[in-house]
């Protein structure tokens, strides 16, 4: 009973279901499984025919004789996969890997899986808050890989979306930022970040020399290395509990500043100088 609760995702019928179960743990020509499973011989070739079109199965021959088996598990994983990404809306270019409990993992591969990634991010996670923590060398992947236009749309969406951010920077970061975008994109950069931060704190540049970044929000966690074009997301995990304890470490040991009130000032010095 409890196997064929496991099997009914599949959506077989009783005598596809028969058969597959007897390919299980060993191979068998069709005659053999047409006894055990009371299918007969044409109505198993029919059967056969029909599940290795779904990948759940494969045929192979010794001797003259073919018989048939369970398709290796990473084809199977594959089928199955295939179905979930489409129910899902899981995007070409992203993987999922199952924990032991009810963590998962998808690694998002790529620029069209990371700007896919980007497009729903803010939708999905509505009115949570998102902590960020980035490296120091994060701005020429983000130009690359998703564009100082759709950056400034994802800021913008982040305020839509009444998402509240907490971020840890390298000191002076917003500065520098606003100095390689130059006058005009940063006004525009400066425009849409501004309002977004609910707190940013920051610590000092020697422990940021790199190129990654971390986004969490309530129930997902972004492991982010943009100059590789690869982001790890990680759900529901022991992972995500200890950043965030981290980062409340981090937090109580920082300079909390007043990032939105620092933008404004930029924005109007930008303002006066642009005109």
């Amino acid at each position: 009973m409890e196997l064929h609760k496991k099997l009914s995702v599949l959506g077989l019928s009783k005598k596809e279901e028969r058969v597959l179960v007897a390919l299980i743990d060993t191979s068998q020509t069709p005659l053999r499984i047409a006894r055990e499973t009371k299918v007969t011989r044409p109505g198993v070739y029919d059967i056969l025919k029909k599940l290795k079109d779904r990948g759940l199965v494969t045929s192979q021959i010794a001797n003259g004789r073919k018989s048939w088996s369970l398709a290796r598990k990473e084809d199977i994983d594959t089928t199955l996969y295939e179905a979930k990404k489409v129910l899902l809306s899981i995007t070409e270019g992203a993987e999922e890997i199952k924990g032991l409990s009810d963590g998962t993992v998808i690694v998002h591969r790529g620029k069209d899986a990371i700007n896919a990634l980007f497009a729903h991010m803010t939708q999905d996670h509505k009115n949570e808050r998102l902590y960020n923590m980035q490296g120091m060398n994060i701005f020429n992947a983000w130009d690359t890989l998703v564009g100082k236009e759709k950056v400034n749309e994802f800021n913008k969406n982040i305020k839509r979306n009444g998402i509240l951010t907490e971020g840890i920077v390298p000191r002076g970061w917003y500065d520098d930022y606003l100095k390689a975008l130059g006058d005009t994109e940063g006004l525009k950069w400066a425009k849409g970040f501004e309002g977004r931060a609910a707190a940013t704190y920051q610590i000092d540049k020697e422990y940021f020399n790199h190129a990654g970044q971390i986004f969490m929000f309530k129930s997902s966690l972004y492991l982010m290395a943009m100059t590789e074009g690869i982001i790890i997301e990680i759900q529901n995990s022991e992972i995500q509990k200890m950043i965030k304890q981290m980062f409340s470490y981090i937090e109580d040991h920082a300079e909390n500043i007043d990032v939105n009130g620092l933008l404004r000032k930029r924005i109007a010095a930008l303002e006066e100088k642009i005109v």
